[in-house]
């Protein structure tokens, strides 16, 4: 609305004159007193703050005869009318007020609370701001228009948009010790400083009536300050006084801007030598300007030394920017992996963070880009051992287009894309990964999602430059293979089956052939001590040992060097050992005869293959592990059928058709669904209606509706009917892709339990090998003293008794199955989630979700539906009115407020009079309501209009008394008991007669008592917080099963924080469960946070758990699953332990002890494999979970 003028010109809208303008905004704001007495240069002057504002209706800018004559002199449809144009289509606004004070704090309140269209008004008078809000845009001259009645100065006013002040207040800074003008360096002390003018650069200013006005108005409140004016153009500020530059800076941050000083050369003041004491405070004394700056950003303080030459000192801001990497690492096998990963990752200067997933062979890596490049961390990593590739990951709105021609003119191109609308950023993608081979040009283009897309900048550069190009995400089919560990899949059963030729044919002479004393020809001795069967083995054992085992003496060479230990380092050293003592022996046997050469090629050969199978079967195993998400990513249909579509005759006819691939999707497309194919991103149903299954997102089995209006998702399957659908989200925007990123940063997250597993895996390798030559050591020595049974050597030498056994225990210690225990069972257990329709971000959420003893629940929109609904009515039975009339009257009336209340009662009402079936059709009937007249709005009583000649009033009981309308008690009694229920109510009167009330509540969701029930029954206690009053609250609570003693009433959201630590300070870990909107505090406050979200509102920073399908139950069912995962992480755990606890010792010798035999070094390679796959298979029990009922 806007304030109109009989001096104003100008005949549009949105513009007032320029006389107006200056009646409120150009006033004189005064120092405060307290300033003023601390300003010993003030007279007690008043600082007028010239706030000047220029309309298209101003003089100087047109005549008054020339804006009569012409419509085209106002400029406001340009935004450019006036100083406040830009403020027209706001409806949030924070106004500076330097007389607020607590005396007129509340006039000012309420007169803005009288306005028509005003929500919301906060008065803080602490920092003389005026924060409003209102329901509808060009509403600013109206609030403005209440400070000019009530003679109250403006000084600024800035919207949403603009940075928002702290609390601290302009007088509170100047106690702060560092601000304190009497505090100065000591070099200083007795050098007069006179009023200085300094410039400072302002980053974040978005407004000159806003922005601009309030620093200045705030610096010239400040008694140091002689005067202060802003360039808002190139945001420079200007200030003349004898404020410090800290004090400015300091000022302006409170303000929620940052500033940096824009320094002029200009030389220092001479400081005589007779100032200084001693002679060392000569050797530095500043000659020049200090703030000269060379091409790196650092700033050079040159200093002169008066006894001999100049030196520069550097002084070098820390890093601010960040960025993020994902890496893909290959050849991680165990624990011990990730830990030496993560150590070389964070040993690279500049890396600020890293997390690393073993089974996704992912790395995601935060570091300063000024410090280190990722070509750092790539080499770190390939000093490691481990295989690299830098992951592209795309952000919303933005996309990679690749051009084979590497021909072509780069510069031209990134001209030509430049061009297209919504294109902010195009340039061309260098790789820094040394390993990629791109054979052609990549383009990064950043782009507004809604206005432009890839295939746009596809058919351009075709039209002009007619080169192909496509859209280019190298990485989502590797995404897919690491998940599935195919790569690692192929590469490991390529070794087994080559180690398989050589090492079968070894066992079978060594085991079968040889001690059969009838084949002589493996006892032929081809040199004396050397026979036949030796050579053999030696020939078939070779190939085994460096070309299989290559990679566990590359990844141990990699550890070794940085001094770590890994599960390679065991079998590179058990299996070396016994290949190079069975050399020795045999050459030891051709130097001397006599002496009894025992060789076991088998051993060495044997172990390398065991191994080699066992991580062949866990990749297979690793790569089940991950299938929920890859069936995600499965859902992405590959192609979708774009159609044009005429709706100029209000229909919808479809002009044509084309395949095209779904990632070339663009917002707005319109998109043809066939019954059985899946829905190709999320978008409105823009005509037709069919069924729709949802399961494979949300759990929910039962297929829902869908009809012109609604919203789709993509993934989802259409089941009968066909559908034409309007895309609305693309790319990495949609619904789908958002599940699939919050499940991998789920699975790449630990829980804290895997720090016992990290621990132990960190001293596991070297305390192996301790024990190895500790055990080496007894049995050689007991042998050698006969200390021992004879016949547990069998035949061997005492040093080959011993050695066997040292091998054995290397061997059998599997550092794996601790690595595997907690990462496989998250893996899978967030997966089983993902198909249920609850998201778990990560380990630690599913660890403290299942120590939860407390459940606070908000109300609105999480007990209860969230919306106001109609519940009850009741119409007057006189006759005067039926039913049918009494629904037309009030949703007519109605449909002219824009009150919550008011849409509840206007949607009930049309439903009420569509005729039977019309919500099914394709096209959904529209009802129409007859128009009122002269419609009036009482803020907290009611409304009324005419309709069809006749009076029409709708409100509380006190609006009916006052416009003499008589109420039957019967009817008040029943409204009563409505209001004891938590019910608004209202009453309506058609022409001066009493004719019906409504009652309208937000109803409780229809799971919600069930919820509880189920909650309680697993021990946990329920509580519920709400804003409502005790009656209302108590109602509700008794509705969903919730006791009056857990229940804490007539709480804002900010305190809702509050009640969560008030539980956490009485020993609960607490579950805060929110509708993520206005719940945010108290979801992070909260040991695990839940969101119940629609299928579309899944992004929820401050959660911990995302329930997709909207339901309570699930809340429990979270609980449960949490419990569950969290069970199968010990069972693993206690697996491993017991495994290795046991193992050990019986390879170290309890086995011989007990049963006279001892353990070979292939059987202990074979308990190895066995001991990973065993806690693998325990995690995949996982997917037999089965939510309860």
């Amino acid at each position: 609305m806007a304030i109109f003028s009989e001096k104003c010109n100008c005949n549009c809208v949105s513009c007032v004159c320029n006389d107006l303008l200056q009646n409120f905004m150009n006033k004189n704001v005064c120092r405060s007193s307290e300033n003023q007495s601390n300003n010993n240069n003030d007279d007690g002057q008043d600082v007028k703050v010239q706030v000047q504002f220029e309309s298209c209706c101003s003089p100087n800018l047109a005549s008054v005869n020339t804006q009569k004559e012409s419509k085209n002199a106002c400029s406001c449809s340009s935004g450019t009318c006036c100083s406040l144009s830009q403020l027209f289509h706001h409806t949030f606004f924070r106004i500076m007020v330097p007389s607020l004070s607590q005396s007129n704090s509340e006039t000012i309140r309420n007169s803005l609370l009288a306005l028509e269209y005003t929500t919301n008004v906060v008065v803080d008078f602490v920092n003389t701001l005026v924060q409003v809000e209102v329901s509808v845009e060009k509403y600013i001259f109206k609030i403005l228009g209440v400070f000019q009645l009530l003679k109250i100065p403006v000084a600024a006013i800035q919207s949403k948009e603009c940075p928002q002040n702290s609390l601290m207040t302009i007088d509170d800074m100047e106690d702060t010790p560092l601000l304190n003008q009497n505090i100065q360096s000591p070099l200083f002390d007795q050098v007069e400083l006179e009023y200085k003018t300094r410039e400072f650069k302002i980053d974040g200013m978005v407004c000159r009536v806003g922005c601009a006005n309030k620093i200045e108005i705030s610096l010239l409140n400040n008694p140091k300050v002689e005067s202060a004016h802003i360039d808002f153009d190139n945001s420079i500020l200007t200030v003349q006084g004898d404020i410090p530059d800290r004090m400015v800076r300091k000022l302006l941050l409170r303000l929620g801007f940052k500033c940096k000083r824009v320094r002029s050369t200009q030389e220092m003041p001479f400081i005589s030598p007779l100032h200084f004491e001693r002679e060392e405070e000569l050797l530095a004394i500043p000659k020049c300007d200090i703030s000269k700056t060379n091409n790196n950003n650092t700033t050079v303080i040159e200093m002169e030394d008066l006894s001999t030459a100049t030196m520069d000192i550097k002084v070098e801001q820390p890093p601010t920017e960040i960025d993020t990497v994902a890496i893909g690492v290959f050849g991680m096998t165990c624990a011990s992996c990730v830990g030496i990963v993560e150590h070389g990752i964070k040993s690279v200067a500049g890396v600020v963070e890293c997390s690393v997933n073993l089974l996704a062979e992912r790395a995601e890596v935060t570091f300063h880009p000024q410090v280190c490049q990722v070509k750092d961390i790539l080499e770190s990593l390939d000093n490691l051992g481990f295989e690299t590739k830098v992951i592209q990951v795309a952000k919303p709105g933005s996309f990679f287009i690749k051009v084979s021609d590497k021909s072509i003119n780069q510069q031209s191109v990134i001209d030509e894309i430049s061009t297209v609308q919504g294109v902010s950023l195009a340039s061309v993608e260098v790789s820094q990964d040394p390993t990629d081979n791109n054979d052609g040009v990549v383009f990064k283009i950043d782009c507004d999602s809604m206005v432009t897309g890839p295939r746009a900048i596809i058919k351009l550069l075709f039209q002009k430059f007619e080169i192909t190009a496509e859209l280019y995400n190298p990485d989502a089919s590797d995404a897919k293979e690491s998940l599935l560990r195919k790569r690692e899949i192929e590469k490991w059963r390529k070794l087994f089956l080559f180690s398989c030729v050589f090492t079968i044919p070894i066992i079978i002479i060594a085991m079968v052939l040889v001690p059969i004393k009838s084949i002589t020809f493996f006892h032929k001795q081809i040199v004396p001590g050397f026979p036949v069967e030796a050579l053999i083995n030696m020939v078939l054992a070779t190939p085994v040992q460096f070309i299989s085992g290559f990679n566990f003496y590359k990844n141990s060479w990699a550890a070794l060097k940085n001094f770590h230990g890994n599960m390679d380092l065991l079998v590179a050293v058990g299996s070396t050992c016994a290949y190079v003592y069975s050399l020795i022996s045999v050459f030891m046997g051709i130097a001397d005869s006599d002496f009894e050469a025992m060789h076991f090629f088998e051993t060495s050969a044997s172990l390398i293959t065991f191994i080699i199978l066992g991580r062949w079967l866990e990749n297979i195993a690793k790569g089940n592990t991950s299938s929920a998400i890859v069936k995600l990513m499965n859902l992405q249909s590959k192609e979708s059928v774009l159609v044009n579509v005429n709706t100029s005759n209000g229909g919808f006819q479809v002009t044509g058709e084309e395949i095209i691939p779904s990632n070339l999707i663009q917002f707005g497309d319109h998109l043809k669904v066939v019954p059985g194919a899946s829905i190709p991103t999320d978008g409105v149903v823009a005509y037709g209606s069919s069924s729709i299954d949802e399961s494979m997102l949300t759990g929910e089995s039962i297929p829902v509706t869908k009809k012109v209006g609604d919203s789709v998702t993509g993934g989802t399957l259409n089941l009968d009917g066909s559908l034409f659908i309007v895309a609305n989200k693309v790319g990495s925007e949609s619904t789908l892709s958002q599940i699939i990123s919050l499940v991998q940063q789920a699975q790449t997250s630990k829980a804290p339990i895997q720090a016992l597993a990290d621990t132990i895996s960190k001293y596991f390798v070297p305390g192996i090998l301790i024990i190895g030559v500790i055990t080496f050591s007894i049995w050689i020595a007991l042998a050698q003293t006969e200390s021992i049974p004879m016949d547990w050597m069998h035949g061997a030498s005492p040093f080959l008794f011993a050695f066997l056994t040292a091998i054995s225990v290397i061997v059998i210690a599997c550092p794996c199955a601790l690595g595997l225990a907690t990462p496989t069972a998250v893996m899978v257990g967030t997966g089983v989630g993902a198909a249920m329709g609850i998201l778990i971000k990560g380990g630690k959420a599913l660890e403290t979700a299942h120590k939860a003893t407390a459940i606070l629940f908000d109300k609105t929109g999480t007990l209860t539906t969230g919306k106001m609904t109609v519940t009850d009515y009741k119409v007057t039975t006189d006759g005067s009115i039926d039913e049918k009339t009494f629904f037309k009257i009030v949703g007519a009336a109605e449909t002219n407020s824009e009150h919550p209340i008011a849409k509840a009662i206007v949607k009930f009402c049309k439903q009420a009079l569509l005729p039977s079936g019309a919500e099914k059709s394709e096209q959904p009937i529209e009802y129409q309501f007859p128009q009122v007249e002269e419609f009036q709005g009482v803020a907290g009583r009611g409304l009324k209009c005419i309709l069809e000649a006749k009076a029409l009033n709708i409100g509380n009981l006190s609006w009916m008394k006052e416009n003499s309308i008589q109420v039957d008690q019967s009817i008040v009694d029943i409204a009563q008991d409505l209001e004891t229920k938590g019910k608004t109510v209202i009453y309506v009167a058609y022409d001066n007669a009493f004719s019906g009330i409504m009652g309208i509540s937000d109803i409780p969701r229809e799971d919600s008592k069930k919820a509880i029930q189920k909650l309680t029954a697993m021990g946990l206690k329920c509580y519920m917080v709400t804003g409502d009053n005790r009656r209302a609250a108590k109602f509700i609570g008794q509705q969903v099963g919730i006791s009056e003693e857990f229940i804490f009433s007539e709480v804002v959201p900010k305190e809702k924080a509050e009640r969560v630590s008030h539980l956490q300070e009485i020993g609960d870990i607490v579950c805060f469960v929110g509708d993520g909107v206005n719940d945010s505090p108290a979801l992070s406050q909260a040991d695990v946070g839940i969101s119940v979200a629609t299928g579309t509102d899944i992004a929820i920073e401050s959660s911990s758990i995302v329930l997709l399908k909207n339901s309570l139950t699930d809340v429990y069912r979270s609980i449960h699953l949490s419990r569950v995962v969290f069970r199968r992480i010990k069972i693993n755990f206690t697996l491993a332990l017991i495994y290795n606890l046991l193992a050990v010792p019986l390879a170290a010798g309890l086995f011989r002890v007990i049963f006279g035999v001892g353990l070979p070094p292939m059987a202990a390679a074979a308990a190895m494999v066995v001991s990973s796959l065993s806690v693998l298979s325990s995690s995949l029990l996982l997917k037999l979970y089965r939510p309860p009922k």
